[in-house]
């Protein structure tokens, strides 16, 4: 999902809410969910380039959600447990808190 249709749909009815995304081994993303239809749908904040927009800080998502409307995000945190003593397959545990800026 691009900004600008972020922009658009913060200012609709369909927004459900907004994680900011962090991993212990990578930088912050933005995931969007909202309903289309009868369906509840995730994407990642992209930029004009299709590119998947990262922060660095928690700053930089409050910033980016504020000039779209949305003031209220979960902050949600992917803990990839040991995969050295994992089977085939890593789990991941994802806990969540709720953010108001």
């Amino acid at each position: 999902m691009r900004i600008s249709e972020f922009k658009s749909l913060a200012s609709g009815p369909h927004l459900q809410q907004v994680n900011f995304v962090e991993s212990s081994c990578g930088p912050m993303v933005i995931e969007v969910e909202f309903s289309q239809g009868s369906q509840v749908r995730r994407e990642l904040i992209k930029d004009r380039k299709g590119e998947v927009v990262t922060c660095r800080c928690i700053t930089q998502a409050y910033d980016l959600c504020s000039k779209a409307g949305v003031h209220e995000a979960n902050l949600v945190q992917v803990i990839p447990h040991d995969e050295a003593c994992m089977g085939s397959f890593a789990e991941y545990h994802k806990e969540a808190l709720v953010v108001k800026f």
